[in-house]
């Protein structure tokens, strides 16, 4: 297979008379990545209230052996709590209100600039981040607690809590144009959403040893043993496979944060202007394209009562907890070991395409730009999916008069010139809020606008550290709903900007 491999590769690079060998193929791929950055950076911090050596020589007491340590004072030691209990560096309270916290974050990012032509640049970028709190208040029971050989000590362990957020450049692309611009609010992701939850269902019930794996049939409607259409793993499954088109990997909450982050990109090109007929009429065009999507667990928690933390493995690392009683005729789902409240997606083509034109007429300029925007939220408990999406249009032009004299205005005595630069921009955007409901599979429009905004601006160097400008900016809302009316604002007026040094 690797020979093989290498063997098809070969003859493909020889068909093209522009390489004459691997080593040249590869060495052009090469010149065509100019920068390449990754960043990981890991924040830890920690609250011990109750501590009680002080803090004398480089944050170290050495009357009680050097408390808190080398380690912690460096940043690199997370073990300071059962340190202090070991060592007796903690205060003997038995009514602590304030709780033991450690806060930890991981940032991990990257960025490639690509240049496969002269005139066509890309850059590609990717990000995650991962963070977590975790408290708990740490009191003393007593003396007899103690004395009993306790390896605490005495000390009590309460309450604990933990919580964390994450969030991870995903792709969407395949999905992004799959649904229209339907006035009543339809969705075809919405009807796959629906038709795909027994599929995550049976998914995870393959993999949990403690489901029966059978497929139940209640109520007209399918369910996988331990895992009904809105169990909380099948909810997050489907929602990440319809809106992304890519399985999530390990559907189960306790694994689901170990993703690779995907590449987003913003294109330039500007070899369009560089054509020859194109020259007749332009000095540039250039267009541009951008695209941006994140897939966000917010406020997460880990303080499942019910689950069931016994067991070593996926297998057996659910506990069951009835959902409702068994006369409704619902079946027990599996209790996750996070708690989420729901997902989000974010997609966004700032702009979709982009034309910025110069003519060859000195001074007069204009753009065109689409823009694109969709933002997805699963809402667990409801259990709902909020969506709003918006697209915009915008129309400009600019204008830019060279060396404008204004006699009427002296500055030492002479007359003020400068360039003048005049610009205006149209747009008409559309947004549009939908309340999808998963139980009864209806989408219901809740608002929505047609904005349609004008803003004119022109600027104008007074002298080298003034500057003036004068501009008018006009707002139309108008509601696609009856819940509001529609609004217009004006914001006209003038801006004198020193520029002191």
């Amino acid at each position: 297979p690797i020979s093989s491999t290498d063997n098809v590769f070969k003859n493909e690079v020889k068909k093209d008379n522009n390489f004459k060998d691997i080593g040249e193929f590869l060495a052009r791929g090469i010149m065509m990545l100019k920068q390449v950055s990754l960043t990981y950076q890991q924040t830890n911090g920690t609250g011990l209230p109750g501590f009680e050596p002080s803090s004398k020589y480089i944050g170290l007491d050495p009357a009680k052996n050097m408390a808190p340590g080398f380690g912690f004072i460096a940043g690199m030691n997370d073990s300071i709590l059962r340190k202090s209990i070991e060592n007796g560096w903690l205060v003997q309270n038995p009514n602590q209100s304030t709780p033991y916290t450690t806060t930890k974050s991981n940032n991990l990012s990257y960025r490639a600039n690509v240049e496969p032509h002269g005139s066509l640049k890309i850059e590609f970028n990717g990000t995650k981040t991962y963070g977590s709190n975790i408290s708990q208040y740490v009191r003393y029971g007593g003396d007899s607690l103690r004395d009993s050989g306790d390896r605490n000590k005495g000390y009590l362990f309460e309450t604990p809590n933990n919580s964390g957020n994450y969030s991870i450049s995903v792709f969407t692309l395949g999905k992004a144009f799959k649904d229209k611009n339907t006035k009543d609010g339809s969705s075809d992701l919405f009807k796959e959403f629906l038709l795909i939850r027994p599929d995550i269902a049976k998914d995870l019930a393959s993999k949990n040893g403690d489901s029966k794996g059978e497929l139940l049939d209640i109520k007209k409607q399918s369910y996988y043993d331990g895992y009904s259409n809105t169990q909380q793993d099948v909810l997050l499954g489907a929602f990440f496979e319809t809106y992304t088109g890519k399985k999530l990997r390990n559907n189960a909450t306790d694994k689901m944060f170990k993703q690779v982050p995907m590449p987003n990109w913003t294109i330039t090109w500007d070899g369009l202007g560089k054509l020859k007929f194109m020259k007749k009429y332009f000095q540039s065009i250039t267009l541009r394209h951008s695209y941006r999507a994140m897939y966000t667990l917010g406020n997460f928690t880990q303080n499942n009562l019910f689950y069931d933390a016994n067991h070593d493995g996926y297998a057996d690392n659910l506990s069951r907890v009835p959902v409702q009683s068994s006369a409704t005729g619902q079946t027990a789902n599996f209790n996750p070991k996070y708690n989420m409240q729901g997902a989000t997606i974010t997609e966004a083509f700032s702009p979709l395409i982009k034309f910025d034109v110069k003519f060859n007429k000195p001074g007069l300029s204009g753009n065109f730009e689409i823009k694109k925007d969709k933002t997805v939220n699963l809402n667990i408990t409801g259990p709902q999916i909020i969506e709003t999406r918006g697209r915009e249009y915008v129309v400009g032009v600019g204008y830019r008069y060279p060396k404008l004299k204004i006699n009427s205005i002296k500055i030492k005595g002479k007359p003020v010139e400068s360039d003048l630069n005049f610009k205006l921009d149209l747009s008409y955007r559309r947004n549009m809020s939908i309340i999808r409901r998963i139980n009864e599979g209806i989408s219901t429009p809740t608002g929505g606008q047609n904005i349609i905004s004008l803003k004119t601006a022109i600027d104008y160097q007074l002298t080298q550290n003034v500057n003036l400008r004068l501009f008018y900016d006009w707002v139309k809302t108008t509601p696609q709903t009856s819940n509001s009316f529609p609004t217009a604002n004006t914001n006209a007026g003038f801006s004198l900007r020193f520029n002191l040094q």
